[in-house]
């Protein structure tokens, strides 16, 4: 069963850096997921055939053409991790992480909660009033450790905010996500949300990938 893990909680100050490590290893994950989707863009993949062929020209060996590509792509990769994800960390950790009580507890109509499993912060969630529609909450921050993914945690934690939502007089939940977080999607759609609509993410590195950020929303009177 997964009783043992329905302790959800708001926020305290005793969980911030635990809760500071569940949200970095899922920004990590998302570096690394978004790694492979730009290997599968027609533009990246041109690009390193062309690589390829320069390799297998200078050196007319197939085998050595394939192992400098493939060091070549372990080079970038880690370069561009370490970047992406610095940069990201250092967002997220400066934006409303440097305070978490302040940005969530302390101001009206948000919240942050926490899913703890044997005295461990194995997820979290946070809400704050949207800013594109009047009455709706925004979903901010879910994430849950991997090892504890498929026992009802993110439900648990989503059910949360639904009921701050509701005694809040909320009338709707709404996000937006990334196309590169298949789990989260799937896992958004079998919870009720619906697709609303899609767009580029409006930077040099999503136009150059093709980057589409998904929004969802949850009407409380579904739930």
């Amino acid at each position: 069963g997964v009783s043992y893990l329905r302790l959800i909680r708001r926020f305290e100050d005793r969980d911030h850096e635990e809760v500071r490590e569940v949200v970095i290893n899922s920004f990590n994950e998302t570096c690394a997921a978004l790694f492979r989707y730009a290997l599968w863009q027609p533009g990246i993949q041109l690009a390193l055939l062309t690589v390829f062929c320069f390799l297998f020209l200078s050196s007319a060996s197939f085998l050595l053409s394939s192992v400098g590509l493939a060091l070549m792509i372990l080079a970038v990769n880690r370069a561009a991790y370490q970047l992406i994800t610095k940069n990201w960390i250092e967002v997220a950790l400066k934006g409303d992480f440097l305070n978490i009580k302040k940005t969530y507890m302390e101001t009206s109509g948000s919240c942050f909660w926490v899913a703890e499993c044997n005295g461990k912060v194995v997820g979290t969630i946070a809400a704050t009033p949207s800013k594109e529609k009047k009455g709706a909450l925004e979903l901010k921050r879910f994430a849950v450790r991997m090892g504890y993914r498929g026992r009802g945690v993110g439900k648990a934690l989503c059910r949360a905010l639904c009921d701050f939502a509701q005694a809040n007089g909320n009338q709707r939940i709404m996000l937006c996500t990334s196309v590169i977080h298949y789990e989260g999607l799937k896992f958004y759609e079998r919870f009720g949300f619906k697709k609303t609509r899609e767009y580029c993410w409006p930077s040099l590195l999503g136009k150059a990938l093709n980057l589409l950020m998904i929004c969802y929303r949850y009407d409380l009177s579904l739930s």
